[in-house]
């Protein structure tokens, strides 16, 4: 099938960026690394006006590949991944991203700028917003969009504390989110 397209192939332009013609075969493809089939991801669409984050997983036994203007993190635990999800979800990390990026370069440079502690299956905090970004993904599954305004509160209240952040900050990084938008 690939032989087929043999030219088209190597008349592609990351093709002959990123490949050596005389060694590489000409259906390689840039970009793909172990993260790449990692059971789980949490991903974010480079171009948007807000950071949307999602945690996908496997499908039928089938690990799920991102379309490439999709940002990932890979994970090996759902857990994790979920974690990481809520905490980019949040108010806090909105407020950050917005205020710094352009809705059309979202990129894993917002790993730079949101410090995300390491996932600790021990910490009650790290679980409960694991859990609280499983509730939102199935809640959204299932069509139940009347209680997402609530499970974002709770993020929001979790990740404050999680950064030390006080009532009074959560509220004015929320009053300043609206006005960014």
């Amino acid at each position: 099938f690939f032989k087929y397209f043999e030219n088209e192939l190597r008349e592609r332009s990351g093709y002959k960026q990123y490949f050596n013609p005389d060694k590489d075969p000409f259906y390689s493809v840039y970009n793909v690394g172990d993260y790449t089939f990692a059971p789980y991801k949490c991903v974010w669409r480079e171009q948007s006006s807000f950071l949307t984050t999602v945690v996908i997983g496997g499908h039928e036994n089938r690990i799920l590949i991102p379309d490439h203007k999709l940002t990932l993190c890979p994970f090996d635990e759902e857990k994790e991944a979920h974690f990481v999800c809520a905490c980019l979800a949040s108010s806090p990390s909105q407020f950050i991203v917005k205020s710094y990026s352009i809705e059309t370069a979202i990129a894993t440079h917002v790993l730079n700028y949101v410090r995300i502690p390491k996932f600790d299956r021990n910490n009650t905090l790290h679980l409960h917003l694991s859990a609280l970004s499983q509730q939102a993904h199935s809640d959204v599954a299932l069509g139940k969009k009347d209680n997402i305004s609530n499970i974002e509160m709770e993020i929001d209240m979790a990740v404050a504390q999680l950064w030390g952040l006080s009532q009074n900050e959560l509220h004015d990084i929320q009053e300043n989110l609206g006005e960014l938008v």
